[in-house]
């Protein structure tokens, strides 16, 4: 145990585990946080421009971030989310071409929130002498090792996604699952995985930076929509044991930090947003429609009865389905529209057609036939709110929903 002298707090634990010398290496700022603040962390990698950091429980992934990297060096920092329990974490940090991972123990304590997964003792002491006499009742896993990773480095970044494909007493197949995963704001990035197995999706992003909401979808080729959830690439490293938490702590001090983390989470700045940009394409839609310029018609129903040209409002094998073509063309069917609201994929056509027409700014029509990965779409149906973020819109059942990090 690393004693501390002059100091409030300590850590009954080993803090470190150093796995090997040639991974990415992380150091923090701090030796524990609270759940809610910000842990500043520097990285060191070799050969590498983008480091990843992790942080896990033994139930899943709790936070991470991508750090860009200069000359093999870095810095970043993590939101730890307010809701976390009180105990070891683990953080990992890994470079996909050096497919290595160098990990160490994070101490969080949640003073606001207690819970079942709590794995903490509270212990406060006075005066901060009595600390060095503290013991050391934790213990530490044995088996954690570095572990070898198959992915390699490639142009844009790699989102991973797990499916479940038995749903609704159906199973299906990798070649019958449909995964996209598509940024939510006033431009369209629109992106279709690469099933590996049955239940796994790889999503390779391009041009995508910093913190954006984004949406994961899995459709199946019979058109339901299959739960899914975007995992680490490293999940398996998910630790089995981690230690137990003593804390030592002084209240005054950790009541201060508290205070100035919750002031914190209320400052923090919201996610940016990618501007409107009508040739998102390299091109400007066959046609657009700025409803400002219009009456304001209650639903997207009635707008597009009134006033949308080339877009036909059918069902197919009893399903509502929205349909574009090229002016003075025939209505192709043997394909489906790509229909997004704020860059989301829409299934519930009906819900759609009944939405507030009055939050709408933009509706834009593409008429070509688009490829994304495995997906060809013969045009896609663009519908644009004004604030860019689905207001009043929520994501559709078995969709996921998050903000994530995109590296620099």
């Amino acid at each position: 145990m690393k004693k501390m002298k002059n100091k409030v707090l300590s850590l009954t634990a080993a803090l470190l585990l150093t796995l090997s010398i040639s991974a990415a290496s992380i150091q923090t700022d701090r030796t524990w946080y609270l759940a809610g603040e910000t842990m500043k962390i520097s990285v060191t990698a070799d050969n590498a421009v983008i480091a990843y950091a992790e942080l896990c429980d033994t139930q899943g992934l709790a936070a991470s971030i991508t750090v860009g990297l200069k000359a093999g060096k870095g810095k970043g920092a993590i939101e730890l989310p307010a809701d976390l329990h009180s105990g070891y974490y683990l953080l990992s940090v890994y470079t996909r071409n050096n497919a290595e991972v160098s990990q160490q123990f994070i101490a969080v304590v949640n003073p606001l929130r207690k819970s079942v997964d709590d794995d903490i003792e509270w212990v406060q002491v006075t005066p901060p002498d009595s600390l060095s006499h503290a013991e050391n009742t934790s213990t530490i896993h044995p088996t954690l090792s570095t572990i070898p990773v198959d992915i390699p480095e490639t142009e844009g970044h790699i989102i991973k996604a797990r499916i479940r494909n038995d749903y609704d007493g159906q199973s299906f197949r990798a070649s019958q699952i449909r995964p996209s995963l598509s940024i939510v704001g006033k431009q369209i990035h629109y992106f279709e995985g690469k099933m590996i197995n049955d239940s796994t999706a790889l999503f390779f992003t391009y041009g995508i930076h910093g913190k954006q909401p984004l949406v994961l979808t899995a459709m199946s080729t019979t058109g339901v929509r299959l739960p899914v959830e975007m995992v680490s690439p490293f999940a398996a490293l998910l630790p089995k044991q981690l230690p137990h938490l003593v804390f030592h702590y002084n209240r005054k001090e950790v009541e201060a930090r508290s205070l100035d983390m919750q002031r914190h989470q209320k400052t923090l700045p919201p996610s940016s947003m990618l501007d409107y940009d009508e040739t998102v394409f390299g091109i400007h839609p066959d046609l657009s429609y700025n409803l400002d310029e219009y009456r304001q018609f209650l639903t997207i129903r009635e707008v597009l009865l009134e006033y949308v040209l080339c877009v036909k409002n059918t069902t197919i094998d009893g399903v509502p389905q929205l349909i574009v073509r090229k002016m003075d063309d025939i209505y192709n069917t043997s394909l489906p529209t790509l229909v997004l609201i704020d860059g989301m994929p829409v299934g519930d056509i009906e819900r759609l057609l009944n939405y507030d027409a009055r939050r709408i700014h933009y509706i834009n029509i593409y008429s070509d036939q688009y490829t994304f990965g495995n997906g060809v779409y013969n045009g896609i149906l663009s519908f644009v709110t004004r604030s860019g973020r689905l207001t009043n819109y929520p994501t559709e059942p078995n969709m996921q929903y998050l903000v994530y990090d995109f590296p620099e």
